[in-house]
């Protein structure tokens, strides 16, 4: 194993809130995760122990459980706060690449801190104060539709790997081909469309109750790390 493994405690308007370290020697990279609906990244830890393996320093901020199925402005605006943070204070002065990995509505704030213009359901605008170049994102089931509007991506500044479930019913995969035709007019897109995945089989750790559909995770999980890992080492 090529890195140590701590848990960090920040604040964010006053409320303490933990991280996930995992943390490379001499780092090639700067990768910060997004966890989903749930907010853990203890779900996604093969998959992040992978990818730190390689050399890269991965950051995985834990959020509390979105307690409904749509997050309102102030959730999504919560969560970018603490990425906001989260990354402020690991971002060295050697510039290393900079490379975001969300799954489902961590897919969605992630785009934000890139760039691009998120629109709630009901119609808000969520911002961010984030300046730094990302050199890359990776969008597993990504919740989409909060960026299918016009404009929404002109101002994205990275490249992106989406990747979703044909079975996927939480993010339906018809919306995310939508956002790979807008997203790929404008910048380079790596697209996978998983024929046998749903919407929970990007985590290594299932949720309370909730069965997959992906016939064989063991094999599925170990290639999308390896998948996933070797996207962002092109990126170093």
């Amino acid at each position: 194993m090529n890195f140590s493994e701590s848990t960090v405690q920040l604040q964010h308007q006053g409320v303490k809130f933990s991280i996930s370290v995992l943390e490379a020697t001499n780092p090639k990279s700067l990768v910060v995760f997004a966890a989903g609906r749930g907010g853990s990244p203890t779900r996604h830890l093969p998959l992040l122990g992978a990818i730190a393996d390689q050399g890269c320093t991965v950051i995985a901020p834990h959020f509390d459980m979105i307690p409904g199925q749509t997050p309102t402005k102030e959730q999504l605006d919560s969560r970018i706060g603490k990425l906001e943070i989260a990354l402020t204070k690991h971002i060295t002065p050697a510039a290393i690449p900079i490379i975001g990995i969300g799954h489902s509505i961590g897919a969605t704030l992630l785009l934000a801190l890139a760039g691009a213009k998120a629109m709630t359901f009901s119609g808000d605008i969520v911002e961010t104060k984030f300046k730094s170049q990302f050199n890359g994102l990776v969008l597993l089931a990504p919740a989409v539709d909060f960026y299918l509007h016009p404009g929404a991506l002109h101002t994205l500044n990275t490249g992106v790997y989406l990747r979703t479930g044909a079975k996927d019913t939480v993010t339906p995969p018809e919306r995310t081909i939508l956002f790979k035709q807008m997203l790929e007019k404008r910048h380079e897109v790596r697209f996978i469309l998983d024929e046998n995945a749903g919407h929970f089989s990007y985590m290594d750790q299932l949720p309370p109750n909730v069965e997959d559909i992906q016939p064989e995770r063991e094999i599925f999980l170990s290639a999308l790390a390896s998948d996933v890992t070797e996207y962002i080492v092109t990126l170093n």
